[in-house]
């Protein structure tokens, strides 16, 4: 999948995030304002690690 510069380059980008919130239907500018508002609270990017995490990934994206 290829994806713009803007998200790939986004301080919270991580690919399982971006796969998990388009398989969901967000788009680009959605996604883009979710991670402005997330890493201007702080937060770093979402990564999928644990065991019910990565099960939810599947189950969504087929991403294991």
């Amino acid at each position: 999948m290829q994806t713009p510069d803007a998200i790939q380059n986004h301080r919270n980008y991580d690919a399982d995030d971006y796969a998990y919130l388009i398989a969901k239907g967000w788009t680009d500018a959605e996604i883009l304002a979710r991670w402005d508002a997330e890493a201007k609270s702080g937060n770093g990017p979402c990564r999928w690690q644990s065991a019910s995490a990565r099960s939810k990934l599947t189950a969504i994206t087929g991403r294991k």
